[in-house]
């Protein structure tokens, strides 16, 4: 049933919030096909209060957008590119940014913490460094997984921070260059809090923010350039010295923007 927060009885509006059957029910789906499109990162994690999964209200709303998709005949692909592009739910908000432990990290990843440890001795999985202990997000959780499924393809742990140990300089120096432009650009101006009481918090409040939302907008462009990057010297690599029948599964995979 879905329930108030600070409730008992169901309403509607932004404090409602919803087990995955409910919602699954609600919706008209199944449980498993919820699943499915959460591990496919069509449908945004839930907010977790121990063992119990809460949706909210904007997990309905895409996956009604989904059904609404898949009525229209979208394929998964073309689903996932037109809720990226939805205006409702942009994908630097930090609204749901869930605050994780280590050991929540293995347990929604797979992964055990020892292998987590050394990931994180490598240098590949950054945590937060906060006064109570170290923390992770979501985040964490999908990049553990982006690494298992590079595993997946045939590289090994040391191919891989091979080929990450010079990106993981680059970034680091990137972190640095945004930020001081943040503070010359945006700081100066945002950092000149009242003199206290709630609108000191709220003005903090509003820091943090801008800064959470910086850091994922320049990981995104970051991330698209390099994706694209790839892509192109994978495509000059099998244009010069693969099959055709590799240059047709490329150009398939790609949507044929590079067939012909």
């Amino acid at each position: 049933m879905a329930t108030p927060e600070t409730g008992d009885q169901p309403q509607s509006g932004p404090s409602v919030r919803y087990r995955a059957e409910d919602l699954a029910a609600d919706v008209g789906i199944s449980v498993p096909l919820l699943r499915s499109y959460q591990s496919k990162g069509l449908l945004p994690p839930p907010r977790h209060e121990g063992r119990m999964a809460w949706y909210g209200p904007h997990h309905r709303e895409r996956l009604l957008y989904i059904r609404h998709l898949k009525q229209r005949g979208y394929s998964l692909r073309m689903i996932a590119e037109a809720v990226d592009d939805a205006p409702d739910s942009p994908s630097w908000s930090i609204e749901e940014h869930e605050v994780l432990r280590l050991a929540d990290v293995a347990e929604r990843s797979g992964v055990p913490v020892a292998v987590l440890r050394a990931l994180e001795a490598s240098g590949l999985l950054r945590p937060h460094h906060l006064a109570d202990g170290d923390r992770y997000s979501d985040a964490d959780v999908r990049f553990v997984r982006n690494v298992l499924a590079l595993l997946d393809v045939g590289l090994s742990l040391e191919d891989l921070m091979r080929i990450a140990r010079r990106q993981l300089e680059v970034s680091d120096a990137l972190g640095r260059d945004v930020m001081d432009a943040w503070s010359q650009l945006v700081g100066t101006r945002l950092r000149r809090p009242p003199r206290g009481g709630r609108e000191a918090d709220d003005h903090a409040a509003r820091v943090a923010a801008s800064i959470r939302a910086l850091a994922a907008i320049v990981g995104q462009l970051v991330a698209y350039r390099v994706e694209r990057a790839v892509l192109d010297a994978a495509h000059a690599e099998i244009q010069a010295g693969g099959t055709d029948a590799e240059r047709e599964a490329l150009a398939r995979s790609l949507g044929s923007p590079y067939a012909g």
